[in-house]
């Protein structure tokens, strides 16, 4: 005998006045806008009480979101819903052609209701399975895994996994989500959506990071560093190239900051802070350009430090 579902009652007429709340009464499966609250949520509503429904169910009952946004696309079937691992296998479908071996084993492969079907079929992609509408992070950029161009877009069609995982995997801007998972094909992720707006954060536009993905190791500002960097810019972010160089690089700041080995200061011995004379351009040191430089070690110890301390040059 084919299951069947009760009638569902139809939903009072919302008062426009009243806010959502949880009906956490024994019955209750979702939020309500019916003006019955209890007094303890009236007496607290910046708690207890929401302006859209779309809140309310995402507050407190994320584990069954759809449901309480009344969502579901023909749950309540008059015949069973089993995965359509042979066709697109994208959803749970309910035309009767399962193969047969999904037929001699109902219990594993059948459910009288399609998003049981797919929670347990296509957990991981569960709104998509049952054709939802999505209100949950609408508008935001997520990694399009699926597809082949290796970019993002927010065309609401998102895993759920992601959705319930927002902050590891939903964006608020393309460049956000092209830094944090396409760093590699930042150029192509960056330009595949020309309506993106472009919103530059003064605390790292035009900054200079040091460029670890590359074998120059330098320091640059081409506003493409990582995300991690881009979340931390007091940890990792310079106003200035050199300050990041000597920072990131002080092995090879002179190759970093692009010292030419022709400069007039290249070679000459000058008092570094540590209070040495120092020999410029042998790959660590610089000479500012106010500094005072010499031909030798020696000229620069006997004008620059104690004479005590160049008895062995």
């Amino acid at each position: 005998e084919p299951p069947s579902c009760p009638p569902p009652s139809p939903p009072p007429t919302p008062a426009t006045t009243h806010q959502y709340y949880a009906d956490w009464s024994p019955s209750g499966n979702g939020c309500k806008n019916d003006g019955a609250e209890p007094n303890y949520m009236s007496a607290n509503p910046t708690q207890y009480l929401y302006t859209t429904l779309d809140k309310c169910c995402s507050t407190h009952f994320s584990w069954n979101y759809l449901s309480c946004m009344g969502q579901l696309d023909n749950i309540c079937a008059r015949s069973l819903f089993y995965p359509d691992w042979e066709g697109a296998n994208k959803a749970c479908l309910d035309d009767g052609n399962q193969p047969n071996y999904m037929q001699n084993a109902p219990s594993t492969y059948l459910s009288s209701q399609k998003q049981d079907c797919c929670q347990k079929h296509y957990s991981w992609d569960y709104n998509n399975c049952v054709g939802a509408k999505k209100t949950q992070n609408f508008g935001k950029y997520y990694p399009d895994f699926d597809g082949t161009e290796h970019v993002c877009v927010n065309d609401g069609l998102q895993p759920m996994y992601m959705d319930l995982s927002a902050v590891f995997w939903m964006h608020d801007t393309l460049k956000e989500c092209c830094a944090t998972n396409y760093q590699w094909n930042y150029a192509e992720c960056i330009g595949s959506d020309p309506r993106s707006p472009v919103v530059n954060d003064p605390a790292t536009y035009n900054k200079w990071y040091p460029d670890w993905l590359n074998n120059d190791q330098t320091c640059k500002n081409d506003n493409s560093q990582p995300a991690y960097m881009s979340k931390n810019p007091g940890g990792w972010m310079y106003n200035t190239q050199k300050e990041c160089c000597k920072a990131r690089y002080s092995y090879k700041y002179n190759e970093c900051v692009g010292v030419d080995p022709n400069d007039p200061k290249s070679g000459k011995w000058f008092k570094a802070y540590s209070g040495s004379c120092v020999q410029s351009g042998d790959g660590t040191n610089v000479a500012d350009q106010w500094k005072t430089t010499y031909n030798t070690e020696k000229q620069c110890c006997l004008r620059e430090t104690a004479w005590k301390n160049c008895r062995n040059l």
